[in-house]
């Protein structure tokens, strides 16, 4: 299936369901942001979408990884440092 044929298919679906300007794009766009939404990692929707980076994927979903509430915060594990 070439590119050319999923867009021509988009299009006439949208066309037929009363939308107007929606792209391919858009449905990826909105399948991760679904899948986000629906608690997907970031890491899992990268995969999904064949992302090379995963900052490519925040912009899709519209979010920012949560640094400073970050996963192994939670483990309740603490480095002391020996440096006095």
């Amino acid at each position: 299936m070439s590119a050319n044929i999923v867009w021509y298919a988009v299009k006439r679906c949208a066309g037929q369901a009363g939308i107007n300007n929606l792209a391919p794009h858009d449905l990826r766009r909105t399948c991760a942001r679904l899948c986000h939404g629906s608690g997907g990692e970031l890491e899992q929707i990268q995969f999904l979408l064949g992302h090379a980076s995963v900052q490519t994927t925040e912009r899709y979903v519209g979010c920012k990884q949560k640094l400073q509430d970050a996963v192994n915060d939670r483990l309740g594990i603490s480095v002391a440092s020996d440096a006095a």
